[in-house]
C-alpha cells in the first residue's frame, strides 16, 4: 500500500523549519541546512537549487555573515508553515450543527485567472465541489477566507449561503459526490499506519540512533501532512464508521514524542553558528 502523492520537496524545507529552525530563531546557515537534509538523501547540490528556487519564490530570505549565507522564512514563508501545522496537528472537530455553506459563483472568462484561484483556495479550505460553479462546506465561512476572496477580486461574483440539506439524495451521497478524493485518502491514512508502526517499534528496540530518530520524525511529519493538506477535515458524523484519519492521528502523535528528544539532539549537534560541517566550509 502507498503513501500516495509524493511530497513536494519544498515540503521538505517548510518542515525542518516548522519543527527545528523557528524554535531556535528561525534562522539557519545553509551547512546545517545541507546537513540536516543529507539525512533525508538530498544532496548538498539538490539542496542548494531548492533554496534558490524558495528564494526566487519569495519563501526564503538570505543574509550574508562574511562568507557564510544564512536563511530565514519570508511572510509568505511563514504562511505555509502555519497552514501545514494547523491541518495536521488540529485534529477536525466532531461537532456539526447539520448545516451548509454554499458558494456559488459565475466569473466571466476574462477573469478565468481569478476564477481559477477561487477554485484552488476553496479546496485548500476544505470545500468540495458539488456542481460547476457551486462549492459546499459543513463549517462556517471564517473571516480569514473572506479576506482572501476579497483580495482574489473575485468578491462581487459569488453567492453565499449557510443552510439545510433537504435531500432527496442522504448526505453521504452527497458527500461522495462532493469529494470523491475521500477513498483514496483513506488508503493513504492506512497506508501511514502500516509504514510507520514499524518505526515506532524499532525505537522500542532501540535500534534508531539519534540520526535515525531524526529522519524518521521529520518524513513521518512530512508525510503525515502531505496527507491532510488534501483531506477537508469533515465531521465525523460525515464520514464513513471505519475513517482510518483518527488511529493515524494517533500514531502521528505518538512518534512524535518518541523521535522528540534524540531528534533534537542530533539537530542541536548540526546546529551550526560556525561554517564548519564534517570538517569542510559550504558557502551558496
Amino acid at each position: 500500500m502507498q503513501l500516495g502523492t509524493q511530497v513536494h520537496p519544498h515540503t521538505f524545507i517548510f518542515s525542518l523549519y516548522g519543527h527545528y529552525v523557528l524554535p531556535r530563531g528561525g534562522e539557519i546557515w545553509i551547512g546545517s541546512l545541507i546537513r540536516a537534509l543529507a539525512a533525508l538523501d538530498f544532496s548538498a547540490g539538490a539542496v542548494r537549487a531548492l533554496v534558490s528556487r524558495m528564494q526566487r519564490k519569495g519563501f526564503l530570505q538570505s543574509r550574508r555573515v562574511g562568507r557564510l549565507s544564512f536563511y530565514r522564512l519570508t511572510d509568505l514563508g511563514l504562511q505555509e508553515v502555519h497552514r501545514g501545522g494547523e491541518r495536521a496537528f488540529a485534529p477536525p472537530t466532531a461537532e456539526w450543527d447539520g448545516r451548509w455553506t454554499v458558494v456559488t459563483y459565475s466569473i466571466p472568462e476574462k477573469h478565468r485567472r481569478r476564477r481559477d484561484m477561487l477554485r484552488r483556495s476553496l479546496g485548500s479550505w476544505g470545500f468540495g465541489a458539488l456542481a460547476p460553479g457551486t462549492w459546499i462546506s459543513p463549517r462556517p465561512l471564517s473571516p480569514e477566507a473572506e479576506s482572501r476572496l476579497r483580495d482574489l477580486d473575485v468578491w462581487e461574483y459569488l453567492e453565499i449561503f449557510r443552510a439545510e440539506h433537504l435531500g432527496p439524495s442522504d448526505q453521504h451521497t452527497l458527500v461522495a459526490h462532493a469529494w470523491p478524493q475521500l477513498s483514496a485518502l483513506g488508503d493513504r491514512y492506512r497506508a501511514y499506519v502500516a509504514r510507520y508502526e514499524p518505526v515506532l517499534r524499532r525505537f522500542e528496540a532501540g535500534t534508531l540512533d539519534d540520526e535515525g530518530c531524526f529522519t524518521a520524525h521529520l518524513r513521518s511529519l512530512i508525510d503525515f501532512v502531505a496527507i491532510t493538506l488534501e483531506d477537508p477535515a469533515l465531521p465525523s458524523a460525515l464520514l464513513p464508521k471505519d475513517w482510518p484519519r483518527p488511529s493515524a492521528q494517533s500514531l502521528f502523535e505518538e512518534l512524535k514524542r518518541a523521535l522528540a528528544e534524540p531528534a533534537e539532539r542530533f539537530f542541536d549537534a548540526i546546529y551550526q553558528t560556525e561554517g564548519v560541517t564534517d570538517g569542510k566550509r559550504t558557502q551558496l
